[in-house]
């Protein structure tokens, strides 16, 4: 996607990182790989004025020099109290250094253990099939 105006020339890298991150009325926080003028593409984070015609206009930004910049940011972040521990695992069960950093960082005794261990479920963690298939009376 590219975009710009008279002060901005800017292009998102078409296949690269979009991610909304935060969004509150007409701006939002989003996580991009972005080329200025003739640069190359590099990892930012930017917030967007969006207009009525859905046009972006660049505001106030990161710009991060290289991966390790990023991933310093990450580490800093979850090791300070930031993401929810549940979802920082979901989002990375998948990667396939998964299991071994569970090892190394755990130790095998204490992965067999949570595996024997019984998970406690409450209402609150069940569907309900007749409140998700029930329908407005007209």
């Amino acid at each position: 996607m590219a975009g710009g105006n008279k002060n901005y020339n800017y292009n998102v890298k078409e296949d690269g990182i979009n991610e909304l991150v935060y969004e509150n009325n007409n701006t939002c926080i989003m996580l991009r790989e972005v080329a200025w003028g003739n640069r190359p593409h590099k990892l930012e984070v930017r917030k967007w004025n969006v207009d009525i015609n859905s046009t972006e206009t660049p505001a106030k930004g990161l710009t991060f020099p290289c991966k390790e910049a990023a991933d310093a940011l990450v580490h800093t972040m979850t090791k300070t109290g930031f993401g929810e521990t549940n979802q920082i695992i979901h989002n990375i069960k998948d990667r396939t250094d998964f299991d071994d950093a569970l090892v190394k960082n755990l130790g095998m005794q204490k992965i067999i253990e949570a595996r024997n261990t019984e998970v406690e479920v409450t209402e609150d963690d069940l569907l309900d099939p007749q409140a998700i298939m029930a329908t407005e009376d007209k």
